[in-house]
Parts: C-alpha cells; structure tokens; sequence
C-alpha cells in the first residue's frame, strides 16, 4: 500500500474522532459503530476507490 500524508490538523481530528468513537461504542449496534468510523474516514476525504465517479465515458453514438 502506498503511504499517503495528509495535513496534521486533518490528521489529529480524526484521530480525537475515533477515540470518541472508541469511548462512546455499544456492542449493542456494531453497525453504528461502521457508520461512524466511515463518517470520521470521510471527513478526511478517504474513500474506497470504488466510490471514484466515472472519468469521461464514451457513449456510442447511432449511425445515421
């Protein structure tokens, strides 16, 4: 994996996120949990490639 740095004010945020995240779990909704950590994730701009919206697709013209 490629190390990526990201700007250290960014970077404490997001870590001051997960630990209240990590203070604050309940095993009870291990979804909210996911949620969360992909809110804090996100607010950092960091994505699953996945999410990447398509470059530039050619779409086919009809021939005439």
């Amino acid at each position: 994996m490629q190390e990526q740095f990201i700007d250290l004010d960014r970077y404490n945020l997001a870590i001051a996120g997960l630990e209240a995240i990590a203070r604050t779990f309940e095993p009870a909704a291990p979804d909210d949990l996911r949620t969360r950590i992909i809110e804090v994730l996100g607010n950092l701009g960091i994505w699953p490639i996945d999410c990447l919206p398509p470059q530039d697709e050619i779409t086919p013209r009809l021939a005439a």
